[in-house]
């Protein structure tokens, strides 16, 4: 039996759920920090929210096919799940590492306003 397979068929989906929905999440509620941050000029926010989110599905695509080309032979049950457990955990934590990224450099760029103001 091929577990690669199935582990592909598995990890798939639940990577696609992730990255869309964390994806709308951060679209959809980062936009209020963007307008407090662009003195509410709501075309530019649009446009730079627009645009993180296109940045932000581009990294999760790529890495999670460059996931499934550096994925070792899964023999057995498992070995699938804890290689799945793993690949999708990385996931998680590039994700949770981007957003407090994003988080540290809004806050940086709200307080150096707020001080040339």
């Amino acid at each position: 039996m091929n577990y690669n397979l199935i582990t592909y068929c598995i990890y798939l989906p639940i990577i696609i759920f992730i990255m869309v929905k964390i994806g709308w999440l951060f679209y959809k509620n980062g936009e209020v920090f963007l307008l407090n941050l662009f003195q509410n000029n709501s075309e530019l926010v649009k446009s730079i929210n627009n645009l993180l989110l296109i940045g932000y599905y581009l990294t999760n695509i790529g890495y999670a096919i460059i996931t499934i080309a550096y994925w070792e032979y899964v023999d057995s049950a498992i070995e699938m799940l804890n290689s799945l457990s793993h690949t999708i955990g990385k996931i998680i934590l590039l994700l949770a590492l981007m957003h407090y990224n994003n988080i540290f450099w809004l806050k940086h760029l709200n307080k150096s306003k707020l001080l040339n103001q």
